[in-house]
């Protein structure tokens, strides 16, 4: 028996099945992750990987961490690969052979809840262990040793590791040997080979192999053994953290190898401490760690060991300049991970260290290390320089662009003429929305079941002069084709107007025929939109297709961001505000005014938009008071990259290019009915998915907020592009093809959408939680009633009550009478109750 996980951070270890365990073999995406793994470790493996998509995603992931997105752009081509290596080695599913099963324990951000963690707290022990052996060039040759007649452990499973340079076996433990570090420790010694002192865990995770690397497997004792007189001897020691050899004489022999290695880390840390390195505002780290174990009630228990450790080390890296060496060497001042070094190694130690660096930081020190600092004597205030302007963050272009130039294709293409490589996904963004508020007619079923519209909002952000004039050159020519259609209606508006003025001047034309207003549609705007209409033109927005009445989008493209903020004072924009939360999900909104001019009526929002402004007008709009009304997550955003002293290039009028851009905007208008994009719904739902383990796993509440809506866009501006490649056999068929470059681009637009909202929203958005949890905390309600409740037994009597609240028999009798009212008990009999709930909340 063993379990397994589908991913070590964020899921349950439940017991495998045969199933799983093909599935987990056979996995193409396993297969690709191993070989990937061996081939970016070869020499000179960066010549054919520095271009590869899925590297250039990791690393733009990487880069665009907070605080180690610098560091990580200074390392070499070679240690990226080697960072991405082990990302890759780490998302394998793992397989933990020591276990059968895990207790359901209470998970750390919500105790209410209870999933089958992998902590030896709650492990029941399965018989099998783990034996690893590393950096050798013959795996098979040492896995034939175990197939000799008389070899003392049964092997039910060995393959070669992912690094291609190491064995792994799954034996049988012996009982009459030890538990698993002592049969690790023999074991080691009949192979003549080393032992790996991190494997005595029985919660250990093995990553998967794939099926080519198996060199042998018994089915049926892997998912049926179980050494049950293993179980009930070693069970109870390793549930309290005991997994140090059980025999005097046993010892593994890499301990004694890292002697040398622990005594230079001493002297090192010795030579630390004269020169002062191990203080912190003059107070010793030591000190710290100490006050930080007690405000958390003093040692953890084993089994609670690795996560304490971990919030340590996420607290640590506030005060050890996020240096995961620093952090790693003041983790080994607290008792307790002494504890842990001596029975597992202090592999483990070093990794905490290293994976608490690598998380979002955040420009304050949590509040939970502010106290601990305080109490010491350390009245930290808040990091002047604790995070750089966003401004002065860079921005990883070449990497976007990378990803992008071999997924560009018509109709972005042509879009991206005249555009410099590093702001072409801007001129993908803009135009995207175009060609999207063009297909109005269209719409495809979300992953939720729901019938969605296309409703994009993009911004594009830039200094002045830095040539996001693009996205008016394409408003120019894509969105021709609305304009067309708007010519005639707007020009009957003019003449009934002219024919108003002259009315109203000349008593002979008072006499003729009452006028009628134009009813036709108008969907292109203009800034200055009186809310009037604007709510008049979307009413009228309006065309049956395929048999139903549909609304049509309206749009707005203003190439000065700061008009519609300075309108906001005035007639032309109030309002509108609410109309851009609305318009991303086609909520309703409407108006009711007495004046006869009102559209009194309700109307589900259909408006899209394109616009371009400077960093200062985008914080004028996007302020502290509003930023958390949704609107941040529901613009799709791009910065251009600025070219200080720089003169703009020249560049030739694309004729060719205009007449395509212009040709496209016609062409979507024409089409109409469902879109079959169920592949690519598909694979965004799992992109999201893997943002949320991701956000789980980093504690990161920005992209757990941000993710929710990039899936929209990663939808919508990756449909202009399946589309253009099969025009004509969607306009007869009505079939649609996604291919996988099609979900490669939908991943990189996903990708970008949520850094560039990060990038400019994330940490207002963190400020504006973290300054609502410490003004607005609940009253917690903890009355007398309550107290008395819970401190009865599960069946009372009114006399209980009396005792317990030191009130008479009759006010007892009302309190019980009130209980069962409100169904907190039910009578058993005349005077006795039963507990229906444990708690009351009053």
């Amino acid at each position: 028996m063993f379990c397994i996980q589908d991913n070590q951070y964020v899921s349950p270890a439940v017991p495998g099945t045969l199933e799983k365990l093909n599935e987990v073999l056979d996995s193409p995406r396993v297969r690709w992750k191993i070989r990937t793994i061996r081939s970016v470790r070869q020499p000179g493996a960066i010549e054919q990987w520095a271009k590869d998509s899925d590297f250039q995603k990791f690393c733009l992931k990487e880069a665009g961490k907070k605080k180690t997105g610098e560091a990580f752009l200074a390392l070499t081509g070679e240690e990226k690969l080697a960072r991405w290596a082990t990302a890759l080695k780490e998302s394998l599913p793992p397989l933990i052979f020591g276990a059968r099963d895990f207790d359901e324990t209470p998970l750390k951000k919500d105790p209410s809840r209870k999933m089958k963690r992998r902590v030896l707290a709650g492990i029941h022990l399965s018989g099998l262990f783990m034996f690893d052996v590393d950096h050798v060039d013959n795996p098979h040759e040492i896995f034939e040793r175990t197939q000799v007649e008389g070899f003392p452990w049964d092997v039910v499973m060995a393959h070669k590791t992912s690094s291609g340079k190491g064995l792994r076996l799954v034996c049988k433990a012996r009982v009459e040997v030890g538990n698993i570090a002592d049969n690790q420790i023999e074991l080691a010694q009949a192979l003549g080979v080393k032992a790996d002192a991190s494997c005595i865990d029985a919660s250990r995770i093995s990553y998967a192999p794939m099926r080519e690397d198996v060199y042998f497997l018994d089915e049926q004792e892997l998912l049926n053994y179980y050494n049950e007189a293993f179980d009930k001897t070693f069970s109870e020691a390793y549930r309290s953290g005991h997994t140090e050899p059980t025999k005097k004489t046993h010892s593994f022999e890499e301990i004694k190898e890292k002697t040398k290695e622990d005594e230079t880390r001493k002297e090192s840390d010795n030579r630390l401490q004269s020169e002062g390195g191990d203080l912190y505002h003059g107070v010793e780290y030591k000190e710290i760690c100490e006050a930080w174990q007690a405000a958390q009630g003093g040692a953890p228990a084993s089994g609670d060991r690795h996560r304490t450790m971990l919030q340590l080390a996420l607290d640590l890296r506030y005060i050890c300049d996020n240096q995961p060496e620093m952090v790693d060497r003041v983790l080994r001042l607290c008792g307790f991970v002494q504890d842990v070094i001596r029975e597992r190694g202090d592999k483990e130690v070093t990794d905490i260290a290293h994976t608490a660096c690598e998380r979002k930081l955040y420009k304050d020190i949590p509040k939970r290390m502010q106290g601990v600092l305080e109490s010491v004597g350390i009245h930290a205030g808040k990091p002047d320089a604790a995070a750089k302007p966003v401004g002065a963050v860079e921005v990883p272009y070449e990497q976007f662009a990378a990803r992008l130039e071999p997924l560009l294709c018509t109709p972005y293409a042509e879009a991206c003429k005249g555009v410099s490589r590093h702001n072409w996904l801007g001129a993908v963004m803009a135009s995207g929305a175009m060609y999207c508020t063009l297909m109005t007619r269209c719409w495809y079923k979300h992953f939720n079941g729901a019938r969605q519209r296309m409703n994009p909002q993009v911004l594009i952000i830039g200094d002045p002069a830095s040539g996001k004039s693009f996205a008016k050159d394409l408003d120019d020519q894509i969105m021709c084709a609305m304009r067309a259609q708007d010519e005639e209606v707007r020009a009957q508006e003019t003449r009934y107007k002219q024919e108003q003025k002259k009315r109203g001047t000349s008593s002979k034309a008072q006499k003729q025929d009452a006028l009628v207003e134009p009813e036709g549609m108008i969907r292109y705007l203009p800034t200055k939109t009186s809310n009037n209409i604007f709510f008049r033109r979307l009413k009228r927005a309006k065309e049956v297709v395929d048999g139903e009445v549909l609304p049509m989008h309206l749009y707005m493209f203003d190439s000065e961001l700061d008009s519609s903020i300075s309108a906001q004072s005035g007639g032309a924009w109030i309002g509108k505000h609410d109309l851009e939360l609305k318009a991303f999900h086609n909520e309703l909104s409407g108006v009711d005014y007495a004046n006869g001019d009102s559209i009194n009526d309700i109307l589900p929002v259909y408006w899209n938009s394109v616009t371009t402004g400077t960093q200062i007008s985008l914080y004028k709009k996007f302020t502290m008071r509003n930023i958390n009304d949704g609107l941040c997550s529901r613009v799709a955003i791009f910065q251009m990259e600025v070219a200080r002293y720089q003169m703009v290039k020249k560049k030739m009028v694309d004729w060719q290019a205009n007449e395509a851009l212009k040709q496209w905007g016609f062409r979507f208008e024409q089409l109409h009915g469902e879109l079959p994009l169920e592949r690519l719904t598909d694979h965004v739902y799992e992109l999201c998915e893997l943002s949320a383990q991701e956000a789980e796993a980093a504690d990161d509440h920005v992209l757990d907020y941000l993710r929710k809506r990039a899936v929209f866009y990663a939808t919508w501006l990756t449909v202009p592009r399946i589309i253009a490649r099969q025009y004509e056999q969607y306009k007869k068929t009505g079939q649609l093809d996604i291919s996988d470059d099609d979900l490669r681009f939908s991943t990189l637009i996903y990708d970008a959408v949520i850094y560039f909202q990060d990038h400019f929203f994330g940490q207002m958005l963190q400020d504006s939680w973290d300054n609502a949890a410490r003004e607005f905390v609940p009253r917690r309600r903890n009355t007398k009633n309550a107290d008395a409740y819970r401190d009865l037994p599960e069946t009372f009597t009114s006399k209980d009550v009396m005792t317990i609240l030191d009130v008479e028999s009759n006010a007892a009798n009302q309190q019980c009478q009130r209980w069962l009212k409100h169904g907190f008990v039910e009578r058993v009999k005349q005077g006795k109750y039963k507990k229906v709930v444990k708690e009351i909340m009053s």
